[in-house]
């Protein structure tokens, strides 16, 4: 609903603050008028009757009583501008009838006495008093001070003319008109401060409400973005992970055709490429948005870098370059199996990637180098070397900008301009550091320090033979149900290429009548989402078929796979007895895959 309210002049500013202000003085002037009572009883004491002065007092009680009843009433929360004038209206006539109360009191008791000659001339001065300290508390609002001030003044200044002349009343009463009088002119003046002061704290306060909005909305924007980004990229990299599995399967069939092949091997490159752009881009907005986080843990390094070496070896082979690899032995003073690098092993991927790709890429001729050194102060250091064209100071700097490419060097290479940025600010979050050095026409040497906790065990590699229990994953029959053509052929290509024998089904009710027709090893389902897990009745009627399915085979125990492209509900699949597989899928990854179920 949209706010019609116009907004509140000057004067309606100021006079909220006004009211506010005399709320916060409420404590104040009661305290005030408390001090004077004392002296007020005892000059009223020398010519005052008992009967008159305790019907003084009971008029300062009930005074009192209604402050003490009104100041509840009184007190407002919120802002000025989410007030409406009405609210403003009713408190200002609720507070000048609390200082109205007082301001004819002090004329009332005043009056009273101005019949009672000289010995009243002390009683009419601590009124004096009085209407001043009630033309101070009136002066936050220009309105009270004009018609509250006169009320309270006008009692004792009337009373003390009334005396007699000698005495010195005449004398007094002129001085108490004199300063009384001052007193409401420094109340103007205080009233036009108060003011001013008022409309800039009003604009402060407008100015920070509406800067807090700005960056609401700013950060409104940037979740908004940042979650758009990631979708995108998310269904931007599902597509080119399924294009670089075609191309992969493409490529084997085409070893007695140079010509395409090599078209099909640019094509893969090229979605890499891609994939590399899109997950830098991404990682670059989560780190400026602050997001950006990494999970630490023991890391067994000397597998990983074995593991991108063999990778990029063959890479810089195909370019005619030499590439090294140097482990040191043993790779700490305590030995190979004492301490491990204590980092996020995805990330520490993702920036050794980065490294060794640039350096293949703008190599031309000679060598790509990994060296590994051994713990010293509490790190590790990876050394990525190579014999390219090289970085000036100038452009060293500005590799690490993000967006910011050197023309020189990277003139005909895709790329974001993000690599170097995200790299050293994923090392930095993970404890370690990423520093360069470079000189044109040698070549450049880019480090990587990540902690080393000497206590920490570092995790044995993945073995890629693993056992099975029974029999081995080659040469099986495989149910295939897959709801989707393209991805469909492909699975089946793949599982016939791995040595399987492949049944294909679009439905469960086509695959439930499958199995039932002879013996199966294994069941993929690659049919991308399943109806939600989370309600039981979905859940029970899965789990049913499922059993259905298991049913179908009395000699074997039928092991079912689940391809899942975005990995949602793998939790609850793997209740189930069904193993998840995050797609797309390569035969590496299937065949392990095929010898877990197996084994499990």
């Amino acid at each position: 609903m949209t706010d019609t309210r116009s907004p509140l002049s000057s004067d309606r500013i100021a006079l909220d603050y006004g009211l506010r202000a005399q709320v916060r003085l409420l404590p104040y002037a009661l305290a005030f008028f408390g001090i004077g009572l004392p002296i007020y009883i005892w000059s009223a004491l020398s010519f005052l009757s008992p009967v008159m002065l305790g019907l003084n007092l009971c008029l300062f009680a009930v005074l009192w009583l209604a402050f003490f009843l009104m100041k509840p009433a009184l007190k407002v929360e919120g802002a000025t501008e989410t007030l409406e004038p009405e609210q403003i209206d009713t408190r200002l006539r609720q507070q000048w009838l609390c200082g109205g109360l007082w301001a004819l009191g002090v004329m009332v008791i005043s009056l009273n006495v101005a019949d009672s000659g000289p010995d009243a001339i002390i009683f009419l001065t601590v009124c004096a008093g009085a209407a001043a300290g009630i033309i101070f508390f009136s002066s936050p609002i220009l309105i009270f001070l004009l018609t509250l001030g006169p009320m309270a003044m006008a009692g004792p200044i009337i009373a003390l003319h009334t005396l007699p002349a000698d005495g010195g009343a005449g004398s007094l009463a002129h001085l108490v008109t004199a300063g009384l009088s001052l007193a409401l002119a420094f109340g103007l003046v205080l009233n036009r401060h108060l003011r001013e002061h008022y409309l800039l704290e009003y604009r402060q306060l407008k100015l920070s409400l509406d800067r807090e909005q700005m960056l609401k909305t700013r950060d409104e924007l940037s979740h908004a973005q940042m979650a758009l980004m990631q979708t995108l990229s998310h269904e931007v990299a599902s597509a080119m992970r399924g294009l670089e599995l075609t191309l992969s399967q493409s490529l084997s069939l085409l070893a007695r055709a140079p010509a395409p092949k090599k078209q099909v091997e640019q094509a893969l490159t090229t979605v890499n490429q891609v994939l590399d752009m899109v997950t830098n881009t991404v990682d670059d907005g989560t780190a400026r948005s602050g997001r950006l986080s990494v999970a630490p843990e023991p890391l067994n390094l000397v597998a990983l870098t074995e593991e991108l070496s063999a990778s990029f070896a063959q890479m810089a082979r195909a370019k005619g370059l030499e590439f090294q690899l140097h482990l040191p032995t043993p790779l700490s003073d305590g030995g190979p199996d004492k301490g491990a690098v204590i980092a996020d092993p995805q990330r520490v991927r993702q920036i050794l990637t980065h490294l060794l790709t640039n350096a293949v890429t703008y190599t031309v001729s000679g060598r790509v180098s990994l060296r590994y050194h051994s713990a010293a102060d509490g790190y590790v250091r990876l050394e990525v070397t190579d014999t390219g064209p090289g970085l000036d100071a100038a452009e060293l700097e500005q590799a690490f900008v993000p967006f910011a490419r050197i023309m020189r060097t990277s003139s005909g290479h895709a790329g974001t301009g993000l690599g170097l940025s995200l790299s050293r600010t994923l090392a930095e979050l993970m404890g370690g550091r990423l520093e360069a050095q470079s000189t044109p026409g040698l070549g450049s040497r880019f480090t990587l320090d990540l902690p080393f906790d000497a206590q920490a065990e570092a995790p044995l590699p993945d073995s890629t033979e693993p056992e099975a229990d029974t029999e081995t994953p080659a040469n099986q029959t495989i149910l295939l149900l897959a709801d989707d053509p393209l991805e469909g052929a492909q699975l089946r290509n793949l599982l016939e290429e791995m040595g399987h024998r492949c049944l294909s089904a679009k439905s469960r009710t086509r695959a439930l009548s499958l199995a039932q027709q002879g013996r199966l090893h294994a069941c993929l389902i690659a049919t991308n989402s399943f109806e939600d897990l989370s309600l039981p009745q979905n859940r029970d009627k899965l789990e049913a078929y499922f059993t259905r399915l298991r049913d179908t085979q009395s000699e074997t125990r039928l092991r079912i796979l689940a391809l899942l492209p975005d990995g949602e509900q793998a939790e609850a699949l793997s209740h189930m007895g069904v193993l998840p597989l995050l797609g797309p899928v390569s035969s590496a990854e299937l065949t392990r895959a095929l010898i877990q179920s197996d084994a499990e």
